[in-house]
């Protein structure tokens, strides 16, 4: 226990030494366990096939510096499950499971400047085995803060080797400390998150993200989730560290198809529904 404490407390001192050059919000979640709960129940878009989703995620953020103290790598590995029923003409029940190990390096360009270059390795399938498929992927990122350190933004570009084809994003960033208790930070189309806080141990906000994954299917098919949320959420400090987050929203324009790369291709029509998340964290406040 002495040890797992001992490690954990350098991470910390680590990525303080880290924060003003790297990060892309007011905290880092050194362990994250979440699960998304999305049942048959929606307000608009809500007149197709009924669907249900579950989502679970186990991840980690670790960052190292070099010895100059400015520049350093983050190794952020991530373990996920996508369980899905669609009721239809045709009913679909899945489970799809993912594994991926994000590993970045940042070079610090001068006192504004700063460039993060990501490359990621994962393996999408229904079954995570020797078989299954490799996808390699990366993203770069530059990111330019203004004097005072408040407002930071960020631009750059994420490519994949999805099983669909070639996936190539473009990628606007944004970290504004717009006031001692609210913040405005994420990348976009990916995610976006308003944070306040309320209480030294409860914040509250909304927030957006933007899913794209395909995981192999069955032979030469996929399973492709396009999923985009907006949410409203609650982060409870049951310690200085260890946060309870909730969260409640919607889906909207989801889509989940399967197909081949280079054949037929079907929309299962889902629809698009509320969701609950649960998550706990381990947590290293910055603001």
């Amino acid at each position: 226990m002495k040890e797992l404490l001992l490690k954990i407390f350098i991470v910390a001192m680590v990525y303080h030494a880290f924060e003003n050059r790297v990060c892309a919000q007011p905290y880092i979640d050194l362990i994250n366990i979440r699960n998304v709960k999305s049942p048959d129940v929606g307000f608009f878009r809500h007149n197709k096939n009924e669907t249900e989703l579950s989502y679970v995620n186990i991840s980690s953020t670790l960052p190292l510096l070099f010895n100059n103290k400015k520049d350093g790598i983050i190794i952020s590995p991530f373990y996920e499950q996508w369980s899905s029923a669609i009721s239809g003409i045709d009913s679909f029940r899945k489970t799809h499971f993912g594994i991926a190990l994000p590993l970045s390096l940042l070079e610090t360009i001068n006192s504004k400047w700063s460039l993060l270059v990501t490359s990621i390795v994962r393996i999408n399938d229904t079954s995570l085995s020797r078989g299954s498929k490799w996808q390699f992927g990366g993203a770069i990122l530059a990111a330019h803060k203004n004097a005072n350190g408040k407002f930071t933004y960020k631009f750059g570009a994420y490519i994949n080797g999805d099983l669909f084809g070639l996936f190539v994003m473009p990628l606007l960033g944004i970290d504004w400390n717009i006031s001692p208790a609210t913040n405005l930070f994420g990348i976009l189309p990916g995610n976006l998150t308003l944070e306040h806080r309320l209480t030294k141990i409860l914040f509250c906000g909304a927030t957006f993200r933007a899913i794209t994954n395909s995981y192999t299917d069955f032979n030469n098919h996929y399973w492709r989730i396009d999923e985009n949320q907006l949410g409203l959420f609650a982060d409870c400090y049951l310690t200085k560290n260890i946060v309870l987050n909730m969260e409640a929203g919607h889906s909207f324009f989801r889509k989940i198809r399967t197909g081949m790369r280079k054949g037929t291709r079907t929309d299962w029509m889902a629809n698009d529904n509320m969701y609950l998340k649960l998550a706990l964290a381990y947590r290293l406040r910055l603001k």
